[in-house]
Formats: structure tokens, sequence, C-alpha cells
């Protein structure tokens, strides 16, 4: 039985899927990558303006313009509704609201119910094309993302299914390229996944040869994070969200500073980035962050907009006991 030491492993590893499974975020910018023989009845200048417009759509979503991507996104779903980029992306604004602002269960079933057309459509151009690295990096974060909304729904059935489901894909992910940095996220996501096992359940990791240390998981994710490529994005936002998750506050916020720069008006990084703040007792720096998503007045979550006002309420009113 082989040690998983490096881009493999064998055998059913027995993980928690959709506890920690959390933030896979492998797939928001690759997804700009031309799928295997999309758009092949199309010229030249049609498929460049059709991926064009998908790129701008990413960057209307990267910075919370979600009523902008929209539009775009819908007019893609008219022009190649099998596609599943547009859906994935429609399905991931749910997901970041229940994620990052409001846990409702309103935003689990728009997110369960979004993400089904995204999984089939990827599993329908995965059939198509077996080595299309853009569907098993899709459909690894889908499944992973359906598993850990479920399981904060209590909805366990479905957590197992799609975690396990995932974390198939995810082990294809471990046998690609290791220089790439989706490869880097996959494998970091991972070993911080095995790494975080609690210690009275770390003989059936060891069963089936699984080796793996949170640090691991930090160090795969800091050198996607030193890429020049758009998905160090997505490392910046896993490193922030990991190590808030394990309250090593201060290099939480070293990330969040970093997304935050890069993009100014993502109201979620700043959110988050605020409530880093209040985890470290640094109150004026929580407020003022608050303060500056307000004045956003982001259109496309507005929600963010009022709970940034009554956390500006609740810490003046502590500060002034």
């Amino acid at each position: 039985m082989k040690h998983f030491s490096g881009d493999c492993v064998s055998s059913p590893e027995r993980i928690r899927p959709a506890t920690n499974y959390s933030m896979t975020v492998l797939c928001f910018l690759l997804l700009i990558l031309p799928l295997p023989g999309h758009g092949s009845n199309l010229n030249n200048n049609e498929a460049v303006s059709y991926e064009e417009k998908l790129d701008e759509a990413i960057r209307l979503y990267y910075n919370t313009d979600w009523v902008g991507s929209s539009e775009i996104f819908e007019w893609m779903k008219q022009e190649h509704p099998d596609d599943p980029r547009p859906y994935f992306f429609e399905s991931m604004k749910p997901f970041m609201e229940y994620f990052f602002i409001e846990a409702s269960s309103e935003n689990a079933d728009r997110f369960l119910e979004s993400s089904e057309i995204a999984v089939q459509l990827s599993q329908q151009a995965l059939r198509a094309s077996p080595n299309d690295t853009t569907m098993v990096l899709m459909l690894s974060g889908l499944h992973g993302y359906r598993g850990l909304v479920a399981a904060g729904e209590n909805r366990h059935r479905i957590a197992l299914s799609s975690g396990l489901t995932g974390f198939n894909y995810t082990r294809k992910l471990l046998s690609m390229d290791s220089a790439r940095p989706d490869a880097r996220i996959g494998r970091g996501m991972f070993y911080y996944m095995v790494g975080s096992i609690p210690s009275g359940m770390r003989w059936a990791s060891n069963m089936v040869g699984l080796r793996a240390d949170i640090e691991d998981g930090f160090e795969e994710l800091k050198k996607a994070a030193e890429t020049d490529s758009y998905l160090r994005n997505d490392a910046w936002m896993m490193l922030m969200y990991l190590y808030g998750k394990e309250e090593r506050y201060e290099e939480a916020l070293f990330f969040a500073d970093k997304l935050t720069q890069a993009l100014p008006e993502n109201v979620i990084f700043l959110y988050r980035k605020a409530e880093i703040h209040e985890k470290l007792g640094n109150v004026e720096q929580a407020i003022a962050t608050y303060r500056a998503i307000s004045e956003l007045n982001n259109r496309s979550i507005p929600r963010v907009a009022e709970k940034s006002l009554e956390k500006i309420e609740n810490l003046k009113q502590l500060t002034s006991i």
C-alpha cells in the first residue's frame, strides 16, 4: 500500500470531506480556458469574442458586480447552453453569500439547485473529453462545495455523497502536473484536509497510507500564491480562510490585505477582512473597513452593507462600555 507523499494516492481514503474540503476554489480563473472542442462551430473572431466576454464576466464577478456579470453569463447560456462555465460562476454567488455573509437555508437551496446544472454539464463535457483538466477541476470544486453546504444544513446524505465524489476528482487532480498553480492549490487543500484529521481518527488515515501535515498544505498554497497566474487570488483566499480557521489571525490578515488590494471592490473579501480585524481586537480598523463596505453600496449583495452597518453599531456600543 502506498503512502501519500507526493502527487497521487491509492486506495479509498477516509477523511472528513464535507468539513474541511471547504474552500477548494480550484477553478475560478482557470475556467477562462476554452473547453476542448468548445466553439468549434464558430469562426476565430466569434470564438475570441465569446472568450473575451467570459473574461469580462469573470472580472465583474471578482469585483462582486454580480448584476453585470449575470447579464453576460445569461448571454453565454443562450449562445452555448452546453458550456458549464457560466452555470458554475452563477452557482458560486449563493455559495459565497452562504459561506462568507449569511448561512441561510435560502442561500443553501439556491446554491444546491443551481450547481446541479453545472455538475450535469461538466460531467457531460468530461464524458466527451475524459482528459479535460478544466472539467476535472470544476467537478472537484462543485462537489466539494455541495458537500460543505449540505453539511452546514445537516443534509448528511447529500454531504456524504457530494464530498466523496468531489474527493475522487481531487485524487485525479493530484496526479496532474505538480508545477501548475491549480495542481498546487488542490494538493495544498488535500494536505490540509489530511493534516487536520483529529488525532483520535488518525489511525484510519494511517491504515490507507495517508501522510500529510497542515503546514505542508500551507506551503503548497503559498507556492501557488507566489505565481503570476490569476489563480493566486484563489490561493490568497484559501490562505486567508484557513489561517482564520486555525485562529492564526495575523497570517490571515496578511492575505486578506493582498486580496483587498488586488480586488478593492470585492465587498465579500472586505467583509472577511473586517471580521479578522475584529478577532485581533483592531476595533478602529474593523469599523473603517465595515464603513468602506457600506459606502461602496454594492447593488448585487445589499445584505453585506446592511450587516456592515449592524457591525459598526455593535462595535461602537462595545467600545463605549
